[in-house]
């Protein structure tokens, strides 16, 4: 039997750490991805610390979970800890083994992880990326840097827990000053986007209480994207579940209240990081851990959809577990997912009536849905067509005010259709597309800012055409709680 021949190649420590910290990580992301490990290690309270002082400026996140014995540290700090294809305990949020070195290395370069179980003492590794640059082993130091000693301090007050201690921000801060007040600013707004993302991605832990975070002893807040409490909560889908793998994938989809029914606090509140159009789409979570959001994940047909503003109000909610993840491709960073082909026509049927449901609600501006069965249809100025394969809006011939105008005069007749025609050409589609695009909130809702006498006065001249055509004037009164946009002022009716 011929021998098989083979050389040693192991990587150069240097070179392969510097191209790890390409992979991609944003300082958010990589913060979450430690708080994965967190999480799994059975962590309740979780304390970020974020501390300026220039180039000398770290970040710490201390837990308070089951700890590691100086042996599972050491394996912990190893590039590649765990083979991906490994099972996993249901509820880990891991992978890959890689997340703690390439999430810290891509922020810093000297990763501090320090470490204790129950009843055992403290110990720490170091990766120095400044020692590894001119070495071929890979030495991994046990003395700690000077920047985790406050964190090894509260570590050895505790029971049991784990401090990871990211310095030489070189990413963050680089060799900023701590005098310099534009760097200080800027190392400020990554704590807001981070705190911005922590409260989105773990959202579900820190509702059902099983963690809590607290970022420069400032507790963070969850963020729910599917407005489930509140003074005017969503409109839910019932849940569907889809079979798949051992644990199948779960369905549910939430209609967002249009804006005309928020106030400015609550507008500004629920529309996301990103704002109201980039957040709708599919909100992906892995073991109830957030992992793609605002996301239509290439889904639709004839081609993929994109995020249209009409479709804001569409936000899905997906789970699925850690038995798939080569099926949905998730990444190293846990940031980018791919449905499996096998139920990409299913998530997509789901998905098409959650969608229309929605645009019925953004275009009729909340209305849609809101009334029983046995209520008086909303009567609307306006309607929407297809002219030789072409979309156009048409003013609505049977609407109430217009309807009884023409039969007031019938001698003109014909000039009124004339005018109709005009108005319904020369619609300014593309503005109001443009002017919608570039303000943060879409047009103002019927009579917005127009005095309340001006409402009733027309109120008023509707009600006498609609007299002048045979009806009598209580039912007049009565059928503008029907007719668009008069149907918003109930109260200004009963004053009539």
């Amino acid at each position: 039997m011929t021998k098989t021949r083979y050389d040693i190649v192991a990587p150069t420590p240097a070179a392969l750490i510097e191209s790890l910290r390409s992979v991609g990580y944003s300082l958010p992301a990589a913060v979450a991805d430690i708080l994965d490990n967190s999480i799994a290690a059975g962590a309740k309270n979780i304390h970020i610390t974020f501390h300026w002082a220039g180039r000398n400026s770290y970040v710490v996140i201390l837990d308070d979970g089951r700890g590691m014995s100086e042996a599972q540290l050491r394996d912990a700090m190893r590039p590649g800890s765990q083979n991906p294809l490994e099972e996993r305990r249901p509820e880990d949020l891991g992978r890959f083994g890689l997340g703690l070195k390439t999430a810290s290395l891509s922020q810093c370069r000297n990763l501090c992880v320090a470490s204790k179980a129950a009843k055992g003492s403290s110990n720490s590794r170091t990766w120095d990326l400044n020692a590894l640059a001119n070495c071929s082993e890979w030495r991994l130091l046990i003395e700690p840097p000077g920047a985790a000693r406050e964190a090894l301090k509260k570590l050895d007050a505790m029971p049991n827990g784990t401090a990871v201690v990211w310095s030489a921000l070189d990413r963050l801060i680089g060799d900023e000053q701590a005098t310099d007040a534009v760097a200080h600013t800027r190392f400020n707004d990554a704590i807001d986007h981070v705190r911005e993302h922590l409260a989105l991605t773990f959202h579900r832990f820190l509702e059902e209480h099983s963690i809590k975070i607290f970022m420069n002893d400032r507790a963070v807040q969850p963020w729910n994207p599917f407005m489930t409490d509140g003074r005017i909560p969503s409109s839910p889908t019932p849940e569907d579940f889809i079979p798949f793998g051992k644990s199948g994938v779960k369905f549910k989809g939430f209609l967002l209240p249009h804006k005309d029914a928020l106030n400015e606090e609550e507008f500004k509140n629920n529309a996301g990081p990103r704002g109201w159009t980039a957040q709708q789409g599919f909100y992906v979570y892995r073991n109830k851990r957030l992992v793609v959001y605002g996301d239509w994940l290439r889904l639709g047909r004839p081609s993929p959809w994109t995020r249209e503003d009409h479709y804001r109000l569409a936000r899905i909610r997906l789970d699925i577990s850690n038995d798939t993840d080569a099926e949905w491709h998730l990444d190293v960073k846990k940031s980018t997912a791919r449905p499996p082909v096998l139920i990409r026509d299913r998530l997509t049927d789901l998905a098409e009536h959650v969608r229309a449901r929605a645009r019925s609600i953004f275009v009729h501006r909340g209305k849609y849905g809101r009334r029983t069965p046995a209520a008086t249809p909303t009567e609307r100025p306006w309607s929407s067509t297809i002219r030789e394969n072409r979309r156009v809006y048409s003013i609505n011939r049977n609407h109430p005010a217009v309807e009884a105008l023409i039969s007031v005069f019938p001698e003109k007749a014909q000039e009124l259709a004339a005018l109709l025609r005009l108005l319904e050409e020369t619609v300014p589609v593309e503005q109001i597309w443009l002017d919608t695009a570039e303000q943060a909130r879409d047009h103002a809702a019927p009579y917005a800012g127009v005095e309340f006498s001006v409402i009733k006065a027309d109120m008023r001249r509707v009600v006498e055409l609609l007299v002048k055509t045979g009806i009598n004037r209580k039912t007049a009164i009565e059928r503008l709680r029907s007719i668009e946009p008069f149907d918003r002022y109930a109260k200004l009716i009963n004053e009539l």
